[in-house]
C-alpha cells in the first residue's frame, strides 16, 4: 500500500487549497506584508483550524491588505498528515496582488514538505497569464489565453462585501487555482441567517453556498463579513477560526491524520486476486459520471443511473507493432509545466532505458520496467514535477507517473496520465495515478507496480494533469463502489 498513497494526498492538496484556503510554505511565525509607504491601507488578519472528520490537521493563516489600487494577499498553511505510518509536514506560501475590482494580478505559489519544494509564479496582463515553473531552479514557462480576468478563493468574502450581495442572491465569477493551473466558474449563492455549531458552541451568521468544480462548499460569514467557519461536507472538512496560539499548536504523532484510511472505498464484495482477472463489472453509486472520463479503450460504460462499467485487461500481444517515433496524437507528446519531456537530462536519461529499441511496445514495457526500479518507493506530499523525480529518485504514484510520461513524449511515445482508483488487497479501493501508452489503443500501464499492461483492478475517472485530475475531488467522500461480476484470465 505504501506505494499508492501519492494521489490520495495530492486530493487533500488540492482540496484544501482550491476550496478552503489559497495557499503558501515557510514556518510562520509573524507573516508581513509589505506595503509602500504613504499610501493608507486597511489590514485583516486571519488565522484558522484545518479540521478532517473533526481532526485538526494544521492551521492557515491570510493577511490582507487593502489598498486603493487593490488587495496585496499573504496566506501561509501548514498540515501535519500519516501516510502509510510515517509522518509527513507540509507547508504551503501564496502571495498575491490584485486590481482594484479584486481580479487577480500575480502571484507566488510555493509548496514544501520532506525537502521537496515546488514553485510556481503567475502574472496576467489583460486576459494573457504568464506561468513559470521551477524545479531544481530550472524555469518552464507557460503562456494561456483566459476567457476573462479571474479571482482566488481568498477575495470570496471581499466580493460578497463589494457587490452588497444579500440574501437569495446569486452570482457566477471565474475562478483561478494556483495550483493546478487550471480555470473555471464559481457559483455563489448568499442563503439566509442561521445557526452553525462552531466547535460545541452555537453561532449565528449568513450562509454562503459556492459551487466550484464539482464540490460543494458552505461559508458563514457574521454581520461584519468576519468567517465563523467552512465546510466541504462530502470530505468531512472545515475551517474553522482559532487564536494564533491555538493554531500553532503542535500536532503530535499520534493525532496526525491518517489519509489512507480516510480515502479508502470499501467494497460490499471483495475480489479474490484482483491483479490476476481478465474482466471486472462494478456499479459506481451515489455520484454523477457526467463530467468524468470513464468510457476509454479497455473500460466501457454500460448503465447511467446507476453507472455500470465494465474493465477489459489489455491483450497488448494482440496489438499490431509500430515504430518510434509516433506521428499522431502529436497532442500527447507535448512539454508542459510538470512534463519537461524536452529537457536534455529527461531525454538522454530515457534513451538510457531504452537503447536503441524503436518498437513501441518494447519500448513502452523497457520504461515501465525502467521507471519502477529507478524510483525508491516513498511517500511524498508533493505536486511533482519530471525533473524534480529524475533528480530526487524518489515518491509514489505521481512521482512514477509524471516521469513515465515525460520519458515516453521524450521518445516519441504518446502518453497521458489517467487519475482513479485501484484494487490491490480484494477489499478496498485507493485513489492512484498510473498512465497510457498509444499503441493503436490507449493501453494502461502502471510505472508504480511495474504492471505492463496495468490490471484491470485500475478504475479510470479522469485523464490528464492537475487541471483535470483536480476535478476527481467532486466523487472523493462520496463514490460507493459494488462488485457485481469478475473473470479470471
Amino acid at each position: 500500500m505504501k506505494k499508492i498513497v501519492g494521489t490520495v494526498v495530492v486530493v487533500a492538496i488540492l482540496a484544501i487549497t482550491v476550496y478552503l484556503i489559497t495557499q503558501i510554505p515557510r514556518p510562520v511565525k509573524e507573516a508581513e506584508i509589505a506595503v509602500e509607504e504613504n499610501i493608507q491601507s486597511d489590514i485583516t488578519e486571519e488565522w484558522l483550524g484545518i479540521f478532517i472528520q473533526g481532526q485538526r490537521i494544521g492551521y492557515s493563516f491570510t493577511k490582507i491588505a487593502r489598498t486603493p489600487t487593490g488587495l496585496t494577499i499573504e496566506n501561509r498553511s501548514l498540515m501535519t498528515l500519516v501516510m502509510m505510518t510515517e509522518q509527513r509536514t507540509l507547508q504551503t506560501h501564496t502571495y498575491a496582488h490584485t486590481d482594484s475590482d479584486y481580479t487577480l494580478k500575480d502571484f507566488i505559489l510555493e509548496i514544501t514538505t520532506a525537502g521537496h519544494a515546488t514553485k510556481i509564479e503567475g502574472t496576467i496582463r489583460d486576459r494573457e497569464m504568464t506561468l513559470t515553473s521551477y524545479s531544481h531552479g530550472v524555469p518552464q514557462v507557460q503562456t494561456k489565453t483566459l476567457k476573462e480576468k479571474p479571482y482566488i478563493p481568498d477575495v470570496l468574502k471581499e466580493i460578497i462585501k463589494q457587490k452588497n450581495l444579500q440574501s437569495g442572491d446569486e452570482i457566477s465569477i471565474p475562478y483561478f487555482d494556483p495550483t493546478t493551473q487550471s480555470s473555471d466558474t464559481a457559483h455563489i449563492r448568499v442563503g439566509d441567517r442561521e445557526v452553525v455549531n462552531v466547535l460545541g458552541t452555537n453561532v449565528t451568521g449568513t450562509r454562503v453556498d459556492v459551487d466550484y468544480m464539482g464540490i460543494h462548499s458552505m461559508l458563514w460569514l457574521d454581520d461584519n463579513y468576519t468567517r465563523i467557519k467552512e465546510s466541504v461536507p462530502a470530505m468531512g472538512m472545515e475551517m474553522i477560526p482559532l487564536s494564533r496560539e491555538q493554531a500553532l499548536a503542535e500536532i503530535e504523532p499520534a493525532e496526525a491524520f491518517d489519509l489512507l484510511s480516510f480515502f479508502a472505498v470499501k467494497l460490499n464484495t471483495p475480489i479474490p486476486h484482483p491483479t490476476t482477472l481478465a474482466y471486472l463489472k462494478l456499479s459506481l453509486e451515489n455520484i454523477s459520471i457526467e463530467n468524468l472520463d470513464i468510457e476509454n479503450d479497455f473500460q466501457h460504460i454500460r448503465a447511467h443511473d446507476p453507472a455500470i462499467i465494465e474493465i477489459y485487461r489489455a491483450q497488448v500481444d494482440d496489438l499490431p507493432d509500430h515504430t518510434l517515433p509516433f506521428a499522431e496524437h502529436t497532442a500527447f507528446l507535448e512539454p508542459s509545466v510538470y512534463i519537461q519531456c524536452q529537457n536534455e537530462e529527461i531525454i538522454k536519461a530515457a534513451r538510457d532505458l531504452v537503447g536503441n529499441e524503436r518498437n513501441a511496445k518494447r519500448a513502452a514495457e523497457k520504461l515501465v520496467h525502467g521507471v519502477y526500479r529507478l524510483i525508491k518507493k516513498n511517500p511524498t506530499a508533493s505536486l511533482p514535477s519530471a525533473l524534480d523525480v529524475l533528480r530526487t529518485k524518489e515518491g509514489d504514484c505521481n512521482e512514477h507517473s509524471i516521469l513515465f510520461t515525460a520519458f515516453a513524449r521524450s521518445i516519441g511515445l504518446p502518453t497521458k496520465i489517467y487519475v482513479g482508483l485501484v484494487n490491490l488487497d480484494g477489499s478496498s479501493y485507493f485513489y492512484h495515478a498510473w498512465c497510457a501508452v498509444w499503441l493503436g489503443k490507449w493501453v494502461p500501464v502502471d510505472p508504480t507496480f511495474d504492471q505492463f499492461p496495468a490490471d484491470v483492478g485500475h478504475l479510470t475517472l479522469k485523464q490528464g494533469e492537475l487541471a483535470e485530475q483536480a476535478k476527481v475531488l467532486q466523487v472523493v467522500g462520496k463514490l460507493r463502489i459494488n462488485v457485481l461480476e469478475y473473470i479470471p484470465q
